[in-house]
């Protein structure tokens, strides 16, 4: 017989508090809601979301590996702000960057990029299955 816990949740999996239900969850649900809130690392999806990020993702996929003087020639930002961008999603592993010579060569990570989809992809799939109703609809 599972162990069960009571605590005020509106989802047991994606634990969004909205109408205060008394629910009772057992602790692989914890543990499957714990893994699914890890994978959500905010800094990079809040990476995601920064438009001139995005702009910096575009330009990388059209044209691909570019050094950071080609990148902002091709942006309104100055450079010192381009490669603060360049910085960040490179620390959350959109990026990945090489020396060549004295220049810094930037390029679109993929397949980390897809890792994190697919890792979240595959915890939605297994907190649907496991919580049911509970969780989403």
């Amino acid at each position: 017989m599972p162990e069960y816990k009571k605590k005020k949740l509106t989802c047991a999996c994606v634990c969004i508090n909205v109408w205060n239900m008394e629910i009772m969850y057992t602790k692989k649900q914890l543990e499957i809601a714990n893994q699914l809130v890890g994978a959500m690392d905010s800094k990079f999806f809040k990476s995601l979301s920064e438009p001139v990020r995005v702009d910096i993702m575009r330009f990388l996929l059209l044209n691909g590996q570019s050094d950071i003087a080609t990148i902002a020639e091709n942006m309104p930002q100055d450079r010192s702000v381009i490669s603060r961008h360049l910085t960040l999603m490179q620390d959350v592993g959109i990026l990945t960057g090489r020396k060549e010579g004295r220049h810094m060569v930037y390029m679109l990570n993929a397949e980390h990029f897809l890792d994190r989809f697919r890792t979240l992809t595959s915890l939605l799939e297994t907190c649907v299955k496991e919580c049911g109703p509970l969780c989403c609809k």
